[in-house]
């Protein structure tokens, strides 16, 4: 317990000393007098001294397990109260502000809930624009919606809808929150409201919950918004409803692009794309680096791998010298990686590999370098299996495949090395 951040002591005199750094910073924003209401023993409650028109606190407590908030939700909806739902996680804070039941509005500190980047998935803007309005509102004091009609980058009827899906997303995020605190309280500023809306507290929670219910079961097959989807060859024609989707999936465009393109967020999209698995109709593919410094770093863990068993097993200075005949004599490698390495670990240094690259290839580097790096690293599996006993080449090829599987996409990689029929 010593060394958490959040850490308070008190004394045998009843004074309280912040122990750890985030303690320390918390009660300093907090300077002056506080009263100190009956609590059990496992807890304490403060209030401030001199606030006795102040919001009273009707809920308070900690969240433990997935779905805790909806909970709250659901007795702050059922019971048709208003004030503010503050949910608090270690680096994230949001409110949700009720009135009669119904959501109202929301706010939150996290920089991929906000308006502009809500804009930005949904395809309403250009992250150059959304850049440009952030200035703009910054230099004139205006809000950021405000600023991107101002710029003639969004029309007030295309903006409207926006500020409502933010607020329901930020509504979804708290209810997935599974570690951190709650407070609701009666009332709420209304200043705090950019604009009014009208939403259904109990559709948003039915809504929440079937979200976070499927998402677990999508989440097994599509991790993240970064991941791929390819068309595969097929007689059938997908579902209407999963076209649009579909038409999307060309092996290049990453679920969060076809969400921008086609105005849906990484949820309907990434349960769109799950349905067309299920059905045969894309594959999925981890993303592949993109540009010369990210292919080689994705490369290096490979090609230390390799040094590393061929170390172990005496052979190092063996494969060292086949990998550097092999590089002088196919040609491009000398210039490619002049500069570069390899190292020690048989690596290459990404920022000169790129310098290099910037006078070899042609009008797709990225793609050449890919092919290059796996005949490089082809020929070092090739070399190590000549200079490994058979189980451990086994090992090894089996490792690597697994380490290149973010580059080889719906490829087959490179082709097999294995010295032994």
């Amino acid at each position: 317990m010593g060394d958490r951040a959040d850490l308070l002591r008190v004394d045998t005199t009843g004074t309280v000393h912040p122990v750890g750094r985030t303690a320390s910073q918390e009660l300093r924003q907090r300077s002056g007098e506080w009263r100190l209401l009956p609590s059990p023993r496992e807890a304490m409650l403060l209030r401030r001294a001199n606030a006795d028109d102040a919001r009273v606190l009707k809920l308070a407590g900690e969240i433990r397990t997935p779905g805790a908030v909806c909970d709250v939700v659901a007795l702050v909806q059922q019971s048709g109260w208003t004030g503010e739902l503050v949910v608090l996680a270690e680096d994230s804070g949001r409110s949700i502000y009720f009135d009669g039941g119904s959501v109202v509005g929301a706010t939150t500190n996290v920089p991929d809930e906000r308006l502009g980047e809500t804009l930005y998935r949904f395809g309403v803007v250009t992250r150059a624009q959304l850049e440009e309005a952030i200035k703009a509102a910054a230099a004139s004091g205006k809000r950021l919606g405000e600023a991107a009609i101002d710029l003639d980058f969004v029309t007030p009827e295309e903006l409207y809808p926006m500020m409502t899906r933010q607020v329901e997303e930020v509504f979804y995020a708290a209810l997935q929150v599974s570690d951190g605190l709650f407070f609701f309280f009666d009332r709420f500023d209304e200043k705090n409201l950019v604009r009014r809306h009208n939403l259904n507290a109990g559709a948003l929670l039915m809504e929440g919950a079937r979200r976070m219910d499927e998402m677990r079961f999508f989440r097994e097959k599509v991790p993240n918004d970064t991941y791929i989807p390819t068309q595969l060859a097929s007689p059938k024609r997908p579902p209407d409803d999963l076209v649009v989707v579909f038409e999307q999936c060309d092996g290049k465009r990453d679920i969060a692009e076809i969400g921008r393109r086609i105005g849906q967020l990484e949820f309907e999209v990434t349960r769109a794309v799950f349905q067309l698995m299920s059905g045969g109709f894309v594959v999925i593919a981890a993303p592949r680096p993109q540009g010369p410094e990210a292919i080689v770093e994705a490369f290096n863990p490979a090609l230390a791998e390799i040094h590393r068993r061929c170390l172990a097993a005496g052979k190092l200075s063996e494969l060292r010298d086949g990998l550097a005949r092999f590089a002088t004599g196919a040609g491009v490698f000398d210039p490619l990686f002049t500069g570069a390495g390899p190292g020690v670990e048989g690596t290459f240094r990404p920022e000169r590999v790129a310098r290099n690259l910037a006078a070899l290839a042609g009008d797709d580097p990225d793609a050449w370098l890919v092919s290059q790096m796996y005949d490089y690293i082809g020929f070092a599996l090739f070399q190590a299996g000549s200079l490994l006993p058979r189980e451990v080449e086994t090992t090894l090829n089996a490792t690597v495949a697994e380490m290149l599987k973010p580059l080889r996409q719906n490829d087959a990689g490179p082709p097999s090395t294995s010295r032994r029929p």
